[in-house]
């Protein structure tokens, strides 16, 4: 294919066509941000009273205890409390990220109400798996006054664990939406499509930036009023 020729005797290439746009994810459907976020919100939940049993099945037996009168007691000096509260954090943070990542990857249901959903089921679901755990451990806090209690129940003894769920699961969710290459979340903005253009490319490929994709490697226009007439 012949160049173009200028009336100056100078040829260039024609323009190279912008490239293509990257391709948007695609998604299920209309936005229904709210029905995702209560469903994440009730598994959390419910899978919260299924691990109080995986708790309570996997952390050592409560210490033996000393009742000094109803309801003072003084317990050996064992590792459990330390056990019990050190696996309740393995498993809060395991299940934290796992919502964190599949609340991410359901592409049509992003937004903060998810995020929302995220926090509120995975606090709501860690005190339920205390509970449980607490429930199903096995143990007793009763007893005579000077009479040895053979296994004080499993007890979450440092409270801030309730929150460790919800803190990485939204914590995780945050950073997918802090690097995610689309400024919409890849959600489908049809108002926004409807009253903006898409705007058009800089640069093309094999144009420099000052050319503006029009005039390719040659020289152009601009850079010929700079040479001396022929």
């Amino acid at each position: 294919m012949s160049e173009p020729v200028t009336a100056a005797g100078w040829s260039h290439p024609a323009p190279l066509p912008p490239p293509p746009a990257p391709a948007a994810p695609r998604f299920a459907g209309p936005r229904t941000d709210h029905v995702a976020a209560t469903v994440l919100a009730g598994v959390l939940v419910v899978l919260g009273a299924l691990l109080g049993l995986v708790w309570a099945a996997w952390s050592p037996p409560g210490p033996r205890a000393l009742v000094i009168s109803p309801g003072v007691f003084v317990p050996d000096e064992t590792e459990s409390f330390i056990a019990g509260d050190g696996r309740f954090l393995v498993i809060a943070a395991v299940v934290g990220l796992l919502a964190g990542i599949v609340a991410w990857r359901r592409v049509a249901d992003r937004g903060l109400l998810v995020m929302l959903g995220l926090a509120v089921g995975g606090t709501l679901g860690a005190v339920l798996m205390a509970l449980v755990g607490h429930l199903t451990g096995g143990g007793t806090f009763h007893g005579g006054a000077n009479t040895i209690i053979d296994q004080l129940p499993l007890s979450l003894h440092m409270h801030g664990l309730l929150f460790v769920e919800p803190a990485v699961a939204t914590l995780l969710y945050g950073m997918c939406v802090a690097f995610t290459v689309h400024d919409d979340l890849g959600r489908p903005d049809p108002v926004r499509d409807r009253v903006r253009p898409p705007l058009p490319v800089s640069v093309g490929g094999g144009a420099h930036a000052q050319d503006g994709g029009r005039y390719g490697d040659a020289a152009g226009l601009p850079q010929q009023r700079d040479l001396p007439p022929q």
